[in-house]
């Protein structure tokens, strides 16, 4: 394990484009050294970590030997697959490494047959694991629930959060996962097996708001609004047809007492200009308080992307956001461990030289 003048030593699983976001950071912060890279494609196994990342070399190659991986001395994995595998969990955590992912898993349901095999895995391999992210697993739960200090009394706490994907790369993820680019009707019926998977973590971290509020929440809802464009668009994933899903708004509600508590509302899109109109401008996480004082926070970038794309800064949010609870987390008993069970973090080594990075010509 390591020791508090040591880095901590951290093995990047998978290298989408958060993962590649994580392998820059490991390698320009002086608090980790990254010792091991997995991939699930052919095509980057033995490719040095550093040109997956578009930087220099950092003599650390991508593997999808799984098994090389486990038997590594780590001190903890910084999972980013496109979705949680519970037996690939279980693997890593009682192979005596911490996980951090950002991926899902902010609030296991304790009653969950999930959450019982992990936290087995963890005590077996004396380990934590942490589920974060930006939304959920921060704007969501833990920036409201510390902002919420500032007040004197809540009525209703909306949290907002706008993301346009029009420049996201992910084909994978934008049509298979989400179910942009179907027709409304098929989007529909594909929302019946794929939403569960996409509606869980904001469930959970609505439930963990809830209860580090002591709110009795009676019921949850959930309400899908599908946008469709009268164009053709081109976005980074592929085309968007005209008259198919462009944009998607999920409301979640906490009903407390008979009226909504706590509201999450999501705003996906593709442009601006859809129908019904989801949600205009750059991406941004809105806390309104609803109380005494009403008071509204507003999170977004400052400065233009530096790599062009308007979503870059949420995917360093989103990646950051576990990978700066690290230290924290090998420290912590061996568990699952939620924001609730963690202190409130102590990112390391964030103040060191460097420059923003940007994609080579």
């Amino acid at each position: 394990m390591t020791t508090s003048s040591q880095p901590v030593r951290v093995i990047q699983w998978c290298t989408g484009k958060i993962g590649q976001i994580a392998i820059r950071h490991f390698a320009a912060n002086p608090a980790f050294e990254l010792v091991g890279v997995y991939t699930t494609s052919a095509d980057k196994n033995g490719v040095d970590a550093g040109a997956l990342a578009g930087i220099g070399p950092l003599g650390v190659t991508a593997t999808t030997d799984r098994e090389a991986l486990l038997a590594l001395d780590a001190d903890c994995v910084n999972y980013l697959p496109l979705k949680v595998d519970i037996d690939e969990l279980e693997e890593l955590l009682r192979s005596g490494k911490n996980v951090v992912t950002a991926v899902g898993l902010t609030f296991p349901p304790p009653d969950d047959e999930r959450t019982a095999r992990l936290q087995a895995a963890c005590e077996a391999g004396g380990t934590t694991l942490h589920g974060g992210g930006i939304h959920p697993g921060f704007v969501g739960d833990i920036f409201p629930l510390v902002a919420s200090r500032l007040l004197s009394r809540i009525d209703q706490l909306v949290v907002t959060e706008v993301c346009d994907f029009s420049d996201h790369p992910g084909a994978k993820m934008i049509f298979d996962l989400f179910g942009f680019g179907l027709t409304p009707d098929e989007a529909r019926k594909h929302a019946v097996a794929i939403m569960g998977e996409v509606d869980a973590p904001y469930a959970e971290s609505m439930a963990l708001l809830a209860t580090a509020l002591g709110l009795n929440v009676e019921r949850y809802s959930h309400e899908l609004t599908m946008a469709v464009s009268d164009r053709d668009l081109t976005i980074a994933a592929g085309v968007i047809r005209a008259g198919t899903v462009a944009g998607m708004r999920r409301r979640w509600e906490a009903i407390v007492d008979g009226r909504p508590a706590l509201v999450f509302l999501s705003n996906w899109k593709m442009a601006d200009d859809l129908t019904p109109d989801i949600c205009d401008g750059t991406n941004r996480y809105i806390l309104e308080f609803f109380g005494e004082p009403a008071t509204k926070i507003t999170l977004e970038h400052l400065e233009p992307s530096a790599t062009g794309d308007p979503g870059y800064p949420g995917r360093i949010w989103t990646g950051m956001s576990a990978v700066n609870l690290i230290h924290d987390v090998v420290a912590a008993p061996p568990g699952v461990r939620t924001h609730l069970d963690l202190p409130l973090g102590r990112p390391r080594g964030l103040f060191h030289k460097g420059e923003t990075w940007r994609p080579s010509a």
